[in-house]
């Protein structure tokens, strides 16, 4: 049975004028992401330890399939909203890693109720890696999923 693990995101730290460090408010462990220079660093390396974690105690083996951005990209384009489908588009198109972990906290604080949590393993932990190397014309249906939200949005 998987249990629910909270994730941080950056407005989950304080900076501590004493160590000049910034601090998850929330956990105290020492482990990677607890204490960081920057919110944004420290909560994607905290999320990554926490789903590595939780994977490991869970010891079920996902399908490989389901662990790579294509897993993403079929979501999205069955069940994304527009705006997730837009954070998708821009995902794949980040120039940086530090771009992509800034996206990812954003779209997985758009999190709807059939929302599978594989995904934040395939953006987490392979996402960056593999995006380059997925199925491309998923891409076309989620744009056109992203751009009719834009559509929709501008008209009213």
């Amino acid at each position: 049975m998987t249990k629910l693990i909270r994730l941080a995101s950056p407005n989950d730290y304080v900076f501590i004028d004493e160590i000049g460090l910034w601090e998850l408010t929330f956990d105290k462990r020492p482990i990677q992401g607890v204490r960081c220079d920057d919110p944004v660093t420290g909560s994607f390396e905290y999320n990554q330890g926490r789903l590595k974690f939780r994977s490991a105690l869970d010891g079920a083996k996902k399908p490989e399939q389901l662990l790579d951005f294509n897993a993403v990209l079929e979501w999205a384009a069955c069940h994304g909203s527009p705006i997730q489908c837009q954070l998708v588009c821009e995902l794949f198109n980040a120039t940086s890693i530090h771009a992509y972990k800034e996206i990812a906290l954003e779209f997985i604080s758009l999190k709807q109720d059939n929302y599978p949590m594989h995904l934040d393993i395939a953006i987490f932990f392979t996402g960056f890696e593999t995006r380059l190397t997925t199925k491309h014309d998923l891409l076309n249906v989620i744009r056109r999923r992203a751009d009719y939200g834009k559509d929709n949005y501008d008209t009213h």
